[in-house]
């Protein structure tokens, strides 16, 4: 178990240094945190790509598309497996590696992983299935209401269960017992924690933008290309004249390996900030 009170982020935090701490950790730690991402994402990217999904993109007509999409079950629940071990164990180990680098100085990444995958990787990745399938339904349950009472009931699931993944790390719970505390523990601070996850979800939104914009760049120069060559203002949006191959592969987890520690690290920063509150009204109660 994780002596939480020895950790830098046991402290009280108001909205701002939520933020402060979560881009202090991530520009701290970055080398690491890329490079396992990047590793993940492009297990992904390439088990996508085997089972098919890259030649989506080249079909232009919309109800080809759906049929085809349609027509590729089996390649999507092996391609949803895939990304919810993969994407699960990385988070795992990144939010293992989050908390103990910071009070073990020799810590081993390779007894991390190890450790990760071993005692508490199985846990998140059912924990992040079924916080999945609870939004999911929460917003269902919210469409009923209003379509406004959809986008509250994500919030404020997506808010609560925020913490989750560090649960099963600092105390060692199981699935379904890190989503029973989540509710308890985010509750001692909700409408902090709630202006916190909207801000993170603000900011992930400028950095996909940006980092959108970027991976466009190779597009661009082939749209302008393809131009030059057809002279068919038609043709150059033809996605069968476009070379998708492996480059796309490598720039789409470029942009995954950045943003993928953001939700760790949110979910490390958020947790001792959350448990610090309780014990802070343990102690006066």
């Amino acid at each position: 178990m994780i002596d939480i009170k020895k950790h830098s982020l046991y402290k009280p935090m108001e909205v701002d240094s939520v933020l402060s701490n979560l881009f202090n950790i991530y520009l701290k730690k970055f080398l690491v945190l890329f490079i396992s991402s990047f590793i993940a994402a492009l297990i992904i990217q390439v088990v996508f790509y085997q089972l098919g999904f890259l030649e989506l993109t080249k079909i232009s007509d919309q109800e080809e598309m759906i049929a085809a999409f349609l027509g590729m079950r089996n390649e999507l629940i092996i391609g949803s497996v895939t990304y919810f071990v993969i994407y699960g164990m990385l988070i795992c180990f990144l939010i293992n590696y989050i908390i103990r680098s910071d009070v073990d100085s020799d810590l081993s990444l390779k007894e991390t992983l190890v450790n990760s995958i071993k005692n508490n990787s199985v846990h998140l990745i059912f924990f992040l299935i079924l916080s999945m399938v609870i939004i999911i339904l929460g917003a269902f349950l919210g469409v009923i209401v209003l379509i406004i009472g959809s986008f509250l009931a994500m919030f404020y699931l997506v808010t609560v269960l925020v913490p989750g993944g560090a649960i099963i790390v600092a105390e060692d719970k199981n699935a379904f017992e890190a989503i029973r505390r989540a509710f308890s523990l985010t509750h001692k601070d909700f409408w902090s924690t709630l202006g916190a996850v909207i801000l993170y979800f603000l900011i992930m939104i400028l950095i996909m933008i940006v980092m959108n914009a970027i991976v466009a760049i190779p597009f661009v120069f082939k749209f302008v290309s393809n131009w030059q060559e057809t002279n068919s203002f038609r043709e150059i949006f033809n996605m069968q004249s476009y070379d998708i191959g492996s480059w796309v592969i490598i720039l789409n987890s470029i942009v995954a390996a950045v943003t993928y520690p953001f939700f760790a690290i949110l979910s490390v920063v958020m947790y001792f900030k959350l448990k610090f509150i309780e014990d802070q009204n343990t102690l006066i109660q």
